[in-house]
């Protein structure tokens, strides 16, 4: 039977509508999947790839005629702006049929929602946090909203797999199964990943091999781009940049003006400060050129009216430009995008298939990519990343590894011992107290499957009580002290991740943004910064409310954003070893770039790779960067990390002596991991209320790999063995 013939004949009707010629291989797959043989699954397709209708589809036919009745379908989207666009797509599939959908998070309908508690029924779209409200704040309707969910749609999976979230998130589903004693179908969206048995494994971890697995296999389209590379204006001593006039513009300017003044583009950067300041120039440049502002910004810190202009005009324009971080990363439907440009290398390869599969929707079109990059100039005082073009290799080697169909593994393993605190102060706060026994059956063995042992948690209670987290009544229950129900109550803690203090930011009495209180140290009354892609000046810093009054300003100091670094994946420091030691120079650089390339090259075949060199390569990734940087540590070898190795002025022979020398064997490593503060330590929202042991256990686990680098340093003997017998390796 045709996949279209197993539709409810209401949703039939819509298709004709909208005049669907046919089903993609996708959807019909898993339609005649979900109708026929139903079980978990995961559907992995590119963006624009069908996957929201290819799970949609079945599942909505098939609780056509019950849905008005109870919540049947439970949809979890990551962002607030994808639940938005889904809804108004659901919305329309199921115009013909008689039950709500209502949108579930912090901007939603009030009213709605009240409407939804006192009669549930048909499609909820929630966030995992919204969740998490609702199990603080409504338990005593969680029955009635989840007692009978038969599908948990959960979209962009693969933003929530090795993070706090989809922990958060994981947990949330088998605590609903438990106080329900339902067990859904869940179907999981996934952009194209390389470990989706992995997926099935995060998804069902009593029978993986029940999940099926749906991908499509349609054959990706062309990619074309190029990289251009810029060497930046020297700098005086106090670093200053020095400009020919006031208001000279940059050469990387004014090309990119040049490329993103037609057409629809999306602008990518690691800082909101590089957003803030390339838009800022794109729209002084087209107010100087006489041609109408095309250029928009949107990041988490700006106000929502304002990322939602920017979304609505992406939606509508033909010719706009907009400049954003991660927030338009993901699923929302903004069209066919002409160009995607980057502003600095992602931190991933997924990262850059993601945002590339943005482009080249249209038929006949193709996916395009552009680089701007701009490196320091050589000067004496710049640094060891500066002389080895870090920028521009990395983006070298992420584009090819994309090219080689290549994408870094989801960590579906990871033991979040912050989540786990999380959760369980998210139990006592849901029920008023609990003793240690249900405590552990429920958070432990129900929401965390067993992965952290007995003695694991009761050390966790033991630290909880220490810090007057929790206390503990004289018929053994567990409850949450005045410290603990001050942090469940905070609205802050349905995130499970770490949120930095916002300071609104007031123009007129509207708000525009928000700034972090790292960024409020720089700053004072008079002080001139960029958001929202205009220049501002504080009026007035109101500390008691976090509150900054702007007026419009014309001069051009701008703000720097803080910005944490990522790891990097071992494959891509691999890859850019690689390209240095081939001399590798990719057809997609601009002429204008090579001789920036050459120098890097130069810098690597002269400094590095000669066995006097001062530094020695790692091109591990980070994890195994950090291992080494500590085991020098202990070692008292004072060395500079340079990201991808370690200068050492007594030369890197003598610092492979030292490693070779370690016997890892007989490491003890929660003494090594002690010697950084405990501050330092901190890398998840509740790491601080961990105890020493288990902090050094999450430390390791997010940021160091004592087995590659024991594996790197063996490489290092042969190698160094081979060298001294007069053999290239």
């Amino acid at each position: 039977m045709e996949a279209f013939d197993l539709l409810n004949k209401k949703l039939q009707k819509v298709i004709h509508e909208m005049k669907w010629e046919s089903f993609r291989p996708i959807q019909n797959e898993a339609i005649l999947h979900l109708i026929g043989a139903p079980s978990d699954v995961i559907l992995s397709a590119q963006t624009a790839g069908g996957k929201t209708e290819a799970a949609c589809l079945p599942i909505i036919s098939q609780i056509a005629d019950s849905g008005k009745n109870a919540v049947k379908i439970v949809y979890i989207s990551p962002l607030k702006a994808l639940i938005n666009d889904q809804f108004a797509r659901i919305e329309a599939l199921c115009k013909n049929l008689d039950f709500p959908i209502t949108k579930w998070h912090g901007d939603a309908s009030a009213s709605r929602k009240a409407k939804l508690i006192d009669n549930p029924a048909g499609i909820l779209l929630i966030t995992p946090e919204s969740i998490e409200s609702l199990f603080l704040n409504r338990t005593e309707y969680l029955k009635s909203l989840f007692g009978s969910v038969e599908y948990i749609v959960i979209d962009e999976i693969h933003s929530f797999i090795g993070n706090e979230r989809g922990t958060q998130l994981r947990s949330l589903m088998n605590r609903i199964e438990y106080i329900t004693g339902t067990h859904p179908y869940k179907i999981a969206l996934s952009a194209t990943i390389s470990n989706i048995d992995d997926i099935a494994k995060w998804l069902n971890p009593d029978n993986s091999s029940s999940v099926k697995i749906i991908e499509d296999e349609k054959k990706t389209k062309e990619t074309a781009g190029i990289i251009k590379c810029y060497e930046s204006a020297l700098h005086d001593e106090g670093g200053e940049t020095k400009k020919s006039t006031k208001d000279a513009i940059s050469p990387i300017k004014q090309d990119l003006f040049n490329v993103l003044k037609q057409g629809k583009n999306l602008i990518f950067a690691n800082s909101k400060m590089v957003l803030e300041e390339y838009c800022d120039a794109m729209q002084n440049i087209a107010e100087q050129e006489g041609l109408p502002n095309t250029f928009y910004i949107h990041h988490g810190s700006l106000a929502k009216n304002i990322r939602e202009e920017s979304e609505h005009l992406l939606k509508t324009k033909n010719n706009i430009s907009v400049f954003c971080t991660s927030t338009l990363e993901l699923g929302i439907d903004i069209g066919n995008i002409d160009r995607v440009v980057f502003l600095a290398p992602p931190f991933s390869v997924a990262s850059l298939t993601q945002r590339l599969g943005r482009s080249g929707r249209k038929k006949n079109t193709r996916k395009e990519f552009r680089f701007f990059l701009e490196e320091n100039a050589h000067t004496d005082n710049v640094s060891w990343q500066d002389k080895l073009r870090i920028q521009l290799i990395q983006s070298i080697a992420i584009v090819e590894l994309m090219m080689q169909g290549f994408s870094e593994p989801l960590n579906t393993t990871t033991f979040d011992y912050s989540t786990f605190v999380h959760q369980i102060l998210s139990y006592l706060g849901q029920t008023g107290g609990a003793n240690a026994s249900e405590l552990y059956h429920v958070i432990g063995e129900v929401a965390f499957n067993s992965a952290f042992s007995k003695k694991d948690f009761i050390e966790i209670l033991q630290n909880l009580y220490a810090e007057k987290i929790i206390y503990q009544l004289p018929d053994k229950t567990i409850c949450l002290a005045q410290a603990g129900e001050k942090i469940v109550e905070n609205y802050e803690f349905y995130a499970a991740f770490s949120t930095q203090k916002e300071w609104k930011v007031l123009y007129n009495n509207r708000e525009i943004g928000q700034l972090t209180a790292a960024n409020i140290l720089f700053l004072e009354e008079g002080a001139n910064f960029l958001l929202a892609g205009k220049r501002w000046e504080i009026i007035e810093i109101k500390k008691t409310n976090r509150i900054i009054i702007v007026k419009k300003a014309q001069a051009k100091k701008s703000l720097k954003f803080s910005s944490s670094a990522q790891n990097i994946h071992q494959a891509v420091q691999q890859k850019m070893l690689e390209i240095y030691q081939n001399n590798f120079t990719p057809k997609y650089l601009s002429k204008n770039s090579l001789p920036i390339l050459q120098e890097a090259f130069e810098i690597y075949n002269t400094d590095i790779a000669p066995q006097g060199s001062n530094i020695l390569p790692v091109f591990e990734g980070s994890r195994i960067q950090n291992t080494i940087g500590l085991l020098l540590k202990q070692q008292e070898i004072d060395v500079e990390n340079i990201d991808i190795g370690f200068f050492y002025e007594n030369g890197k022979q003598e610092l492979i002596h030292i490693l070779k020398a370690i016997d890892f064997s007989s490491i003890d490593k929660d003494a090594l991991i002690n010697l950084l503060d405990r501050s330092l330590k901190y890398k998840k929202k509740f790491d601080h209320l961990l105890p020493d042991a288990i902090l050094n256990k999450s430390y390791e686990q997010e940021c160091l790999d004592f087995e590659g680098a024991q594996e790197f340093v063996e490489k290092l003997s042969a190698v160094t063995i081979l060298q001294q017998l007069g053999i290239n390796s």
